[in-house]
């Protein structure tokens, strides 16, 4: 019997195992985590919801979305899409949903959902698991490997390298000793730190869609904002900071960042409905008409940092 050792026990670590034991069943399948947790991050993405895949069905229109190695997962895509995923995990019991932005999550709102189904798919199909098994070397003997961890040696006949990313590139020195090259890792996908910053008063306030872009650059996105009590998050900012990876680590992380809490209008606009509400409603506070729909406290925070008094 033929071996395949995971290395991995993160999403995409489970969903190898998984498929590669119940579509070659005469295959011995070991899945081996460093850590004593499976399946971490899908526990928490998506705000605990799990964010499984989006609802776009062209191939080449999904790589486009991709900041980097867009044209790998083109490749992978024709093989593996959209569609494929939907109907894996609806195979499974597990129904995914739609959300007006394209994200699809499951059903339930619970990543947990995810969890089980993978949990059970391993079960179901005998994929060995091993927890506290951190991997320091592998070794390649002819058409075998030789995988050195934390809990011992491990012979095997293929291994996937599933471990996600690293901060600093040394700690990609067990896997570059096989002969693979890699990248200078940066952080993907984080959230703006914004120190001392008053915008952190209005935490929990989301608005549903802005543009949001780095100032001296071409960065931009639009999506839905939430603003927490360290700064900025949520989708556009999330977006941002993917697409401006390596622009953002240049700058140190030290930067300016515009936010548009009005795309729909442009300026002249906006100008020409204030001139409206004037006319119209020349005897109310400005502070209580709110006439654009944003949220109380940040049109109220606007007006602040306007020196518009409340009066």
């Amino acid at each position: 019997m033929k071996t395949l050792l995971v290395i991995g026990g993160g999403a995409a670590g489970f969903f190898c195992a998984v498929n590669a034991a119940r579509m070659h069943p005469q295959l011995r399948v070991i899945l081996a985590e460093k850590s004593d947790k499976l399946l971490s991050k899908v526990k928490v993405s998506g705000g605990g919801r799990c964010n499984v895949t989006h609802a776009c069905f062209d191939p080449d229109e999904m790589s486009r979305r991709y900041p980097r190695g867009g044209r790998f997962v083109r490749k992978a895509f024709h093989h593996f899409f959209t569609t494929d995923t939907i109907e894996w995990f609806r195979e499974r019991g597990v129904k995914l949903k739609t959300e007006p932005d394209g994200r699809m999550f499951p059903v339930t709102d619970s990543s947990q959902t995810i969890i089980n189904c993978l949990l059970n798919e391993a079960t179901k199909y005998g994929v060995e698991i091993l927890t506290k098994t951190a991997v320091t070397n592998i070794i390649i003997n002819g058409n075998s490997f030789e995988v050195r961890t934390s809990s011992g040696v491990i012979k095997t006949d293929y291994v996937c390298v599933a471990s996600g990313g690293y901060g600093k590139e040394e700690m990609f020195n067990w896997l570059a000793q096989t002969g693979h090259t890699t990248e200078q890792p940066v952080p993907s996908l984080f959230t703006f730190n914004m120190p001392g910053n008053p915008v952190r008063e209005l935490m929990g306030i989301s608005v549903e869609n802005v543009v949001a872009r780095i100032a001296g650059t071409k960065l931009s996105q639009e999506g839905p904002l939430l603003i927490t009590h360290w700064g900025m998050s949520g989708p556009a900012i999330l977006k941002l900071s993917a697409w401006g990876a390596r622009e953002l680590a240049a700058m140190q992380y030290n930067f300016t960042v515009v936010i548009n809490w009005l795309p729909a209008l442009n300026e002249q606009q906006v100008a020409e409905q204030f001139r409206s509400f004037r006319v119209s409603s020349a005897a109310q506070k400005v502070m209580n008409r709110n006439p654009f729909g944003l949220p109380q406290r940040l049109w109220e925070y606007l007006l602040k940092q306007a020196d518009i008094a409340e009066n």
